[in-house]
């Protein structure tokens, strides 16, 4: 096949020309994959090693005209992402210095797919710990995008009562990446704790507008008043002033 030996990265081509990745094609590697037009030469024993799926196609004697994993006829990753593999294979040699953020929720749930897709069971492990040590809204919402990519409902149920319990409402963006169900339940949610804080707050104003109320007894006609007593009687403004006599 016509291949450029041009180095790029997964996200500069992936499509058009294939040309071989800037990190991840060795030249002793033993296994050559194309994922839409990104070419890594990587080695058949680290992807056997993490997936049972790659171990059972490369054990599968190559047919004529078959993709056999070499320079002339790479395997091709039918429906994968070359971004998706850069990020993967990353983990799997332990270089992820090409993205920073491999190791942070956004990286993790691109490469979940794969892993999940791959039977790659120890590293899909691995992956739903760190997505679950999520500390903030933002990775409550991964919670839920996780356990829609591998079909947990414990997952999906830990991520909503997650995102219940902090009362808040969500950005557009964590709507669109929640859904509509989730959305509806954590804004309800959300609001009803709203309008418990603001009766709260409504009750704490009147309560102390009340103690502010002087309701001391008049010492001359023993009746509660607003105003203070006098020498000469006690003054009630209400409509109009009031004077009581001794």
């Amino acid at each position: 096949m016509n291949m450029t030996e041009t180095d790029s990265s997964a996200t500069d081509c992936p499509c058009g020309q294939p040309r071989r990745h800037h990190d991840f094609y060795f030249e002793d590697g033993t296994l050559v994959m194309q994922v839409e037009s990104v070419i890594f030469k990587v080695h058949r024993s680290i992807l056997a090693r993490y997936s049972t799926v790659i171990h059972g196609m490369l054990s599968v004697p190559s047919g004529e005209g078959s993709h056999d994993g070499t320079d002339q006829n790479p395997l091709v990753m039918t429906g994968d992402s070359a971004a998706s593999w850069e990020f993967l294979l990353g983990l799997q040699y332990n270089i992820p210095r090409n993205r920073p953020d491999a190791l942070k929720g956004e990286g993790l749930l691109m490469i979940l797919p794969l892993v999940h897709k791959y039977c790659m069971e120890e590293m899909e492990t691995w992956i739903i710990e760190q997505i679950k040590a999520a500390r903030n809204y933002d990775g409550f919402v991964d919670i839920i995008v996780a356990s829609r990519i591998v079909g947990s409902n414990e997952l999906y149920e830990d991520g909503l009562q997650r995102l219940l319990s902090t009362k808040l409402f969500p950005t557009l963006e964590q709507a669109e990446r929640m859904g509509i169900k989730e959305t509806h339940a954590v804004m309800k949610v959300a609001a009803e704790a709203a309008n418990d804080k603001l009766t709260h707050e409504l009750e704490a104003k009147h309560a102390t507008a009340l103690a502010n109320i002087d309701t001391r007894t008049c010492r001359h006609c023993n009746n509660t008043t607003n105003w203070k007593c006098g020498s000469s009687g006690c003054r009630r403004l209400q409509q109009e002033i009031v004077y009581c006599s001794d």
